[in-house]
């Protein structure tokens, strides 16, 4: 499968909303919206084409447990 999309360093666009969730344009470029908790954001984007994204500390890492 070919794609055109682009990867993006986040890390400049993303570091002043370190342990916010954010809300990111699709193509992955302009931050919508943040706030500190994943509904606040919800409630102030207009659009449905956006990606929600918590932004981590750069020196922290997520890892997903299966319960």
């Amino acid at each position: 499968m070919v794609t055109k999309e682009k990867n993006y360093d986040l890390g400049k666009l993303l570091s002043p909303y370190v342990n916010k969730w954010v809300a990111l344009s699709r193509d992955r470029r302009n931050v919508i919206a943040e706030g500190n908790e994943l509904k606040e954001v919800v409630s102030k984007v207009k659009s449905k084409d956006v990606i929600f994204f918590k932004v981590f500390p750069a020196d922290s890492f997520y890892m997903p447990q299966n319960m």
